[in-house]
């Protein structure tokens, strides 16, 4: 993700001529009134139910091997 953030930063830095600080602001920080922040609040979700979903997969997994 951070490296897409960059990409972008890096293409508005060039075709807009800002600051670096005011594109990465633009960029990274949500304007009141988006719903963008609701994207990304379900995405890390879902990916931290994976860690955990896959963590107990594998303890399963364990524990029914060693018996």
């Amino acid at each position: 993700m951070m490296a897409s953030i960059g990409v972008i930063t890096m293409f508005d830095l060039y075709l807009y001529e800002e600051t670096l600080l005011s594109i990465l602001d633009a960029n990274i920080f949500f304007e009141k009134g988006t719903s963008q922040w609701m994207l990304y609040v379900n995405l890390l979700f879902g990916f931290f139910y994976g860690m955990v979903v896959d963590y107990r997969f594998r303890k399963s997994k364990k524990s029914s091997k060693s018996s």
